[in-house]
């Protein structure tokens, strides 16, 4: 099969957290199955800032947008994979396309300030440089797999813009839901920007609240719709999660999937992970110990390889959970742990974080960047993973958790419900510690379990080489993908 993904960002070229990972994973997965599979995505200062190796494709391709034209190059690389990931699959060629105007910036969609005011025009034109890429590459996809609210106007495109090349409305589209709360919504006169005929501009089209939606067009165009776990395709169904859009998806249910993603192991691998102080298994896991005395280390925490560490990476916004850290951070750090923390997000959690680790400098470290190195050693050098998020769609730091043998603590909500199961001491059975409600006082109970858990040392061992065992890859997923491909290629 012939697949092309659509994104606005890849692993390792630019990414803001599972979108990219996803988006570089999956195709690897479908390339090992033998398709041919290639991405397109901008070419944002991040990507030069790499020096990546970029072969030319196209020079000063004229792309319709607004009421004129601008010019686009296009650039090729390689997407970027292990070896034994090359030994299964050819390669994976990317797009980059180039529209300095819009991409050549130090973030993705935004700075310190909040989002580009133009990011209604920055993916207008990547979704039109997509159209007009098509045709002159001598290769035609049978699908389209668009990603998030930057690429949905690919759906509205194919069917309503009739001067298209005839082939792309052939071509059928899948759409994915990473996180329903990023939208794309901007003031409704943008339509015009779109190229888009103003009669969608209706409650059962484009409009919202008064408003333009891009991703809505996403949800009432595309061929199938996706999301990144079970629970979440029945969660943004109901008013709790659907953020004002439950009402096309419940129109749409029968062509919404919930796909699980998957882990990517040729990176996320505590045998073979370069970022760690020493690797191990579960068969030899003196490395962890190792690990862990680095991760103090790393965070300038006084040496304690019996207190346990909790780990969290993590956006510091609402959705995370950060309101129940924060209502619980005193009471946490009164427990006999150490917490370490990695991301950034709003100001009010990021300053909490910062007074707190300044208060309890023997108990707690906090970075405020990204930085994936490290993300890699917080994995392996703490003992629990602390996710207790009010929604989360997929989530993959449990996944990466569970492989490194460090113990979940989630919130059962979306991907974390059916990835994470209870862990009962009398049994041995489950992989993590999971709570119910959105409270501190249910993550401090969670959280309590864990260290009583931790205590019983034989116990604990057993459940972190079981939890090592817990196989989340992408082949599965990979081929509900393909089932799905298969049957949009039917439907068209």
């Amino acid at each position: 099969m012939q697949l092309l993904f659509v994104t606005p960002e890849v692993t390792p070229f630019a990414r803001t957290g599972g979108l990219g990972d996803m988006t570089s994973a999956l195709p690897k997965a479908l390339a090992a199955l033998g398709h041919d599979v290639r991405i397109v995505m901008p070419l944002y200062q991040a990507v030069r800032h790499q020096s990546v190796p970029l072969t030319p494709v196209l020079s000063y391709v004229h792309v319709p947008h607004g009421a004129g034209s601008r010019r686009m190059r296009v650039w090729q690389a390689d997407l970027p994979m292990a070896p034994t990931q090359r030994d299964r699959a050819s390669a994976i060629t990317v797009y980059f396309i180039e529209q300095d105007d819009y991409f050549d910036r130090p973030g993705l969609y935004g700075d310190e300030t909040g989002d580009y005011p133009d990011n209604l025009d920055r993916f207008t034109f990547f979704c039109r440089a997509v159209l007009e890429l098509i045709p002159r590459l001598n290769w035609w996809p049978e699908i389209l797999h668009c990603h998030d609210w930057q690429t949905a106007l690919l759906a509205a495109y194919k069917r309503f813009l009739p001067d298209l090349h005839p082939r792309l409305h052939a071509i059928s589209l899948i759409y994915t839901i990473h996180n329903l709360s990023y939208q794309g919504i901007f003031p409704a006169w943008m339509l015009t920007t779109t190229g888009l005929p103003p009669s969608l501009f209706h409650p059962d089209g484009m409009e919202f609240y008064g408003q333009l939606n891009l991703m809505k067009a996403g949800l009432l165009y595309a061929d199938y719709l996706t999301t990144v776990s079970p629970s979440y395709a029945e969660e943004i169904c109901t008013p709790a999660f659907g953020v004002g859009l439950e009402g096309v998806l419940r129109v749409r249910r029968s062509v919404l999937r919930g796909i699980l993603n998957g882990a990517d192991y040729a990176v996320w691998n505590p045998e073979t992970d370069a970022a760690l102080a020493m690797p191990y298994s579960a068969d030899a896991l003196a490395g962890k110990t190792v690990c862990k005395a680095a991760l103090f280390q790393a965070y300038g925490l006084p040496e304690d390889l019996a207190r346990p560490v909790i780990g969290m990476i993590s956006r510091l916004v609402d959705q995370k959970g950060l309101d129940m850290v924060a209502a619980a951070l005193d009471r946490l750090l009164d427990m006999d742990i150490c917490l370490v923390v990695l991301g950034s997000g709003a100001r009010y959690y990021q300053d909490l974080l910062l007074a707190q680790a300044r208060a309890h400098p023997e108990r707690m470290g906090v970075r405020l960047e990204f930085n994936d190195a490290l993300a890699h050693q917080i994995e392996a050098g703490s003992d629990c993973f602390l996710m207790p998020s009010r929604y989360e769609p997929c989530g993959l730091n449990q996944l990466y958790s569970m492989r490194y043998g460090t113990i979940p603590i989630v919130r059962a909500t979306g991907g974390l419900r059916d990835t994470v199961r209870p862990f009962y001491m009398e049994t041995g059975e489950g992989t993590g510690f999971v709570f119910q409600e959105p409270t501190a006082e249910a993550l401090l109970q969670a959280v309590q379990a864990a260290l009583g858990a931790y205590a019983n040392r034989t116990a604990w061992q057993q459940l972190v080489r079981h939890v090592m065992a817990e196989d989340f890859s992408w082949v599965q997923s990979a081929q509900q993908y393909l089932n799905l491909y298969e049957q949009a290629l039917h439907m068209s």
